[in-house]
């Protein structure tokens, strides 16, 4: 093989990964599009502290509760109380970072 050609095999396969690179870039681009979205849709939820009776009341039952934060913020737990705790916790977590406003419940 000339030098001419392994010098066009280089390129085309620079080319192809570049393009590899881009498509993956992309995608990554659009999963923290979705990330954020997914914090915005949130942000209306309360942000004061929880307790066990505020979250019967907003949402509902113990299964309800704990699928709703499973899939929100993938906290697992077995009783209001655990559950109360962990989520207060996540959620002044994510005040201090700045994804969240400390606001009154609605």
């Amino acid at each position: 093989m000339s030098l001419a050609q392994r010098i066009r095999d280089n390129v085309a396969r620079s080319r192809r990964t570049t393009a590899e690179i881009l498509g993956v870039t992309a995608e990554l681009m659009e999963s923290h599009e979705q990330a954020i979205e997914h914090l915005a849709a949130t942000r209306s939820l309360p942000h004061q502290p929880w307790t066990v009776k505020t979250m019967q009341q907003t949402i509902g039952p113990f299964r309800q509760a704990q699928a709703h934060f499973l899939e929100l913020y993938g906290i697992r737990a077995k009783g209001w109380v655990a559950l109360v705790e962990k989520v207060n916790t996540v959620e002044t977590a994510l005040v201090h970072l700045g994804y969240r406003d400390r606001s009154p419940k609605q």
